[in-house]
């Protein structure tokens, strides 16, 4: 079993998360705790990289968790929660 670290950034990022996505955050640690090799590669080139990516959430209102994986002390350092959908654009 693999441990989930964060750090204050990351921890502000999840609090900045709509209330709806935090089950599907909870969902996505326990995957991490057992299985993170099963993500996509951050850099499609390195496709056996330790920088993964995996997307949460429902349809419409998806957020990112970009991550790495420390296998030699069976971690998961969490690097960025992106909420991808459902921000709002202001036109430039």
């Amino acid at each position: 079993m693999y441990d989930i670290t964060t750090d204050g950034e990351v921890e502000a990022q999840i609090d900045a998360l709509p209330a709806e996505l935090l089950p599907y955050l909870a969902q996505l640690f326990d995957v991490l705790e057992l299985v993170p090799w099963n993500s996509d590669p951050y850099n499609e080139a390195l496709p056996g990289g330790i920088m993964r990516k995996l997307l949460f959430g429902p349809t419409g209102r998806t957020a990112e968790a970009i991550f790495l994986i420390v296998e030699d002390q069976q971690r998961v350092d969490i690097l960025r929660i992106t909420w991808i959908h459902g921000t709002v654009n202001f036109p430039v």
